[in-house]
C-alpha cells in the first residue's frame, strides 16, 4: 500500500529525476509528499507533456493510476489533489494536454479529472445564478 511515509520514495523508485530532486533540496520532502509531488512531479509531467514524451507518460499516468489504487486515504488525497488539480489548473490543460492526458490515464485518474469539470460546472452555475438575481 502506498502511504505518507512512502510515496516520495514510491515516485522516486520509478524516476530518476525524482530521485535526483529529492537528493538535490536542501529541506528535504519527508513525509511532504503534497509538496513533493506538487512542486516537482506536476513540472515534470508538464515538461513531458510539452515534449509530447508519450514513453514517460505512460509510466507517469500509470503511476498516477497506481495512487489511486494502491494508496491509503492520504496517497488518493496526493494524486487527487497535488496531480489532477494542479495539471487541470494548469493555463494550456483544455487547450493542449487534456486529449493527451486523457489517451493515457486509467479510468479512476480519468474520474478525478471528471469531477474536476463538474466543480467548475458547479461554480459557474452558482455565479450565474448570483449574477441573475442580482439583476
Amino acid at each position: 500500500m502506498i502511504n505518507q511515509s512512502n510515496a516520495c520514495h514510491v515516485l522516486m523508485n520509478e524516476f530518476e529525476a525524482m530521485k535526483k530532486a529529492y537528493d538535490n533540496d536542501e529541506d528535504g520532502y519527508d513525509d511532504l509528499a503534497h509538496s513533493f509531488y506538487d512542486e516537482k512531479f506536476v513540472p515534470y509531467i508538464v515538461k513531458q507533456l510539452n515534449e509530447n514524451n508519450e514513453t514517460e507518460l505512460k509510466k507517469i499516468f500509470a503511476l498516477v493510476e497506481r495512487l489511486f489504487n494502491e494508496g491509503d486515504e492520504y496517497a488518493v488525497n496526493v494524486a487527487d489533489v497535488s496531480i489532477v488539480e494542479s495539471l487541470y489548473y494548469e493555463k494550456e490543460y483544455e487547450g493542449k494536454y487534456k486529449e493527451k492526458i486523457f489517451s493515457l490515464c486509467g479510468n479512476l485518474t480519468r474520474k478525478s479529472f471528471d469531477r474536476m469539470d463538474e466543480d467548475d460546472s458547479a461554480v459557474d452555475d452558482a455565479a450565474n445564478y448570483k449574477e441573475s438575481i442580482a439583476a
